[in-house]
């Protein structure tokens, strides 16, 4: 005898298959679609690394070779007996911001002086 409830389990089993078959398959298709993204970028990034590569290489290669001007250097002679210590220009001695002050006063009310000793030592109190 005809059972319709039997028919329609029987149909319901059959779709339930057919839908987890359809599942697996949508997986693996997203899989593979996701690599040959990756593989088609890797791809493009290859590529445009080689041209970016090969228009600097062109780029550098129509430069025109220029060779610096001749660098004269004017120095006055110095004659020197002895070299010891320590040489220092500009402001780069170890003085607290007071002793610095000092010295440019130092250097403003005596013009016959231009340069002196300006020697502190490291013991010299910090403000």
């Amino acid at each position: 005898m005809y059972d319709p409830h039997a028919y329609l389990h029987s149909c319901i089993c059959q779709f339930e298959q057919r839908i987890a078959m359809l599942e697996l398959k949508q997986c693996e298709l997203e899989a593979e679609n996701q690599r040959l993204k990756d593989q088609l970028q890797a791809q493009l990034k290859d590529h445009l690394d080689n041209q970016l590569k090969e228009k600097l290489n062109n780029y550098l290669a129509d430069q025109k070779h220029t060779t610096p001007p001749n660098i004269t250097y004017k120095i006055q002679e110095l004659h020197v007996n002895e070299l010891k210590g320590t040489l220092n220009i500009g402001l780069t001695s170890t003085a607290t911001t007071e002793e610095l002050h000092g010295m440019i006063d130092k250097l403003k009310t005596n013009q016959g002086h231009t340069a002196e000793n300006m020697f502190f030592s490291q013991d010299s109190e910090s403000p």
